[in-house]
């Protein structure tokens, strides 16, 4: 049967539809809320899209969908009748290619956290994938137990995520291992999907050493698979638009990267035909405009330079700038970084255009006049105040600030007096030339000295933010200090190869958003000793349980406060809990032998809130413990009240845009006569001393 109910529009407009998203051409508002109305599907769902997400039953889902691909597919009659495109959707929505990132890891630079954290296992991005997946299912799909209105299952499955993405001394694969072997009831539901049974008997691999990734990517909204041509190069091909099709390679995807269906996935990149080739035909005026860019290139080949999709431009003072096609300020279809050091490198984003962009102008026209503007980044700052500005203030690559006598030969004299020219018309100067050549009276000197002792307390607060100190000197301030000291030439080819390097490697364009988060947040930055010595004691805690444990992380409070909770309103009027005064000591109660290591005062504060919701008031102390005894039967604003202390705790406990932690707590009941039988997840030992906990719980 067809499996869509209703459309958002006909075939024809749906058609029209995906050509402007295939052709990257703004949709008009009609459009847009077509697409936002969206399919309503025979088993409930209803699939909406709005921007470049995409939005299951109004959630919208973890990554990137291909637009294009996913609207030709629900489009088509033919091809969808007969598949449950609601669970198809979820698995492709669901499939991340990206590294297991968590909020520490975005939030600290890279450079703190060490590249090899980052990327231990190759497993990870499809471990990602899977997890997510696991969260969705366990959130929309499957039924909560008894006495909970979710299901645990998507608790466990973030708390994974976080815990195998800290770098904790064990390898990625043993960890992975042990969080699939405490997973919680549940799991065992989604085992009709292949890949879940691959996962539940995951093992480390030991047979392949090669770097192996997912081999898909979207490119233009479309599903693309990474495959080996003939003459043993990669090109990305198109994935037919049949549901068959993507059951078989996300299958094949979800499965764990050394699993014998993870290696039919790898066999198949080498094997893959492509029974119709299409030819893409660039558009004339386009074409035209990268024509006449490369002869712009190579009409200025020692001053331009190409490096993939990154160019490199040298204005006639010797500073140097990084082009690079993509989103830039005011909309501006290019990016442009000053180049400040190599070895190390160092960027700096610069923005030379404050008008509007038209999208009639073809891409390679807009990048000559850039390449053009730089070229002859003199003449150009008499227009652009932030290049001027830039000129001004930053010396030339590998040149010392302020210079001396012996560098002044290697510049042309006729574009220093320009530039000088240039600056005396907007009353500045060149803070970089030595002060004898600086331009103005002896007067206008005197009266900017405050500007220098600024640019000198700048200079100084940068040097501390970059971790560099005045006579740091970068490989290009060496190269600079040789060809001074020999008389020769200035080392440009040797820069050039550096800069050609430097991508290779790969190029850390997040400095600048580093230099940005330690200049803004400084306050953070002096707590952060402080904040690590915190974290490496919950790492500690942490650290001795097993991955997917049901003591840690949001697991903690989502499924073990809960039995807290209903083994307090469970106890009879007169029955006592013991509450221990010191972290790390245990909570006890007398009716059932549900146990818990208390270990900080927040969840101290959270335990005493219960009590004081359920009719507990305390009774003195006893053995360092605080002894709570009910007197009263449960407040009527009880489970209001209760969801109102859990928000406010989850806003600094929990993980972002997680579900509210008191949808995983029961209602309260009345108060029982006697102690009545508590079911086995209430008379569980789960201090964190105790380390035999029943599996799947």
């Amino acid at each position: 049967m067809d499996p869509v109910l209703s459309a958002p529009c006909d075939d024809a407009e749906m058609k029209t539809i995906i050509q402007r998203i295939s052709d990257g051409v703004r949709l008009d508002k009609k459009q847009r809320n077509q697409l936002h109305c969206g399919f309503h599907l025979f088993d409930g769902a209803h699939i909406s899209f709005r921007e470049d997400q995409m939005y299951i039953n109004g959630r919208v889902t973890f990554a990137v969908i291909p637009m294009v691909s996913v609207l030709t597919l629900l489009s088509s009659k033919k091809n969808r009748r007969g598949w449950n495109m609601s669970k198809l959707l979820t698995a492709i929505a669901c499939m991340r290619t990206d590294a297991i990132e968590t909020l520490e890891i975005r939030r600290l630079p890279r450079r703190l956290i060490g590249l090899h954290r980052i990327r231990e296992s190759l497993d990870k991005p499809i471990a990602s994938s899977m997890l997510s997946w696991v969260e969705w299912m366990a959130e929309e799909e499957l039924e909560p137990p008894k006495h909970l209105l979710m299901n645990p299952l998507g608790v466990w499955s973030r708390d994974v995520r976080q815990r195998l993405s800290t770098p904790i001394g064990t390898k990625f694969e043993n960890r992975l291992k042990e969080a699939f072997s405490h997973h919680p009831t549940g799991l065992e539901e989604l085992a009709t999907y292949p890949w879940t049974r691959r996962w539940l008997v995951y093992s480390q691999p030991n047979q392949f050493q090669n770097a192996r990734t997912l081999p898909f990517e979207i490119v233009g909204g479309k599903l693309k698979f990474v495959v080996r041509s003939k003459n043993n190069a990669s090109r990305k091909t198109t994935v037919p638009d049949e549901p068959a099709v993507w059951a078989y390679l996300l299958s094949l995807a979800y499965s764990p990267l050394k699993s014998s269906a993870s290696n039919l996935l790898y066999a198949l990149q080498h094997n893959w035909t492509d029974s119709k080739h299409e030819s893409h035909q660039i558009p004339a005026p386009l074409r035209r405009s990268i024509q006449f860019l490369r002869e712009v290139i190579d009409s200025n080949s020692d001053r331009v330079f190409v490096h993939d999709e990154c160019m490199l431009v040298i204005g006639r003072m010797g500073h140097f700038y990084e082009v690079k096609v993509g989103k830039g300020a005011h909309r501006a279809p290019f990016v442009i970084r000053a180049i400040d050091s190599l070895e190390p490198r160092r960027t700096t984003p610069l923005c030379i255009h404050e008008g509007s962009f038209h999208t009639t102008v073809p891409l390679g026209d807009t990048i000559v006049s850039v390449i053009l503007s730089l070229v002859d980044d003199v003449k150009t700052s008499g227009k652009i105040d932030s290049l001027r500005e830039h000129i001004a203030s930053r010396s030339p690559l590998g040149f010392p600030t302020p210079l001396t006598e012996k560098h002044l030969p290697f510049l042309h004299d006729s574009t220093v007096k320009q530039f000088e020219q240039i600056m005396n018309q907007h009353a500045s100067s060149i803070r970089w030339l030595p002060r004898d050549q600086s331009v103005g009276e002896l007067g206008e000197q005197h009266n900017m000295m405050h500007l220098f002792r600024r640019n000198i307390a700048f200079n100084r607060r940068r040097w501390q933010r970059d971790g560099v100190g005045p006579n740091h000197k970068s490989r290009c301030d060496v190269l600079v200090e040789h060809a001074v000291a020999a008389n020769s030439t200035m080392p440009h080819p040797q820069f050039i190869e550096m800069w050609h390097k430097s991508l290779k490697d790969g190029p850390l364009e997040e400095e600048s958003e580093m230099h940005h988060f330690f200049h803004h947040f400084g306050r953070e930055r002096n707590n952060w000793v402080q904040l690590q010595h915190q974290r490496q004691r919950q790492i500690a805690i942490v650290e001795n349980l097993p991955v997917g444990d049901i003591r840690n992380g949001e697991r903690r409070f989502c499924e073990i406060f809960p039995r807290i909770w209903e083994a307090l309103f469970l106890h009879p009027i007169g029955s006592t809990f013991r509450l221990g005064v010191l972290d790390g000591d245990d909570v006890t109660f007398e009716h059932c032998h549900l146990s818990m290591t208390v270990r900080s005062p927040q969840e101290r504060r959270i335990i005493r809130r219960f009590a004081v919701l359920l009719g507990f008031v305390e009774n003195g102390t006893q053995d360092q413990k605080t002894v709570f005894v009910r007197r009263d039967h449960a407040k009527q604003t009880a489970r209001r009240n209760l969801s109102l202390h859990l928000d406010s705790a989850q806003s600094s406990l929990g993980v972002p845009d997680a579900p509210p932690w008191h949808w995983h707590f029961s209602e309260v009941m009345q108060t029982p006569q006697k102690p009545g039988n508590f079911r086995s997840e209430l008379q569980q030992d789960l201090r964190d001393v105790n380390r035999r906990l029943p599996q799947h719980k």
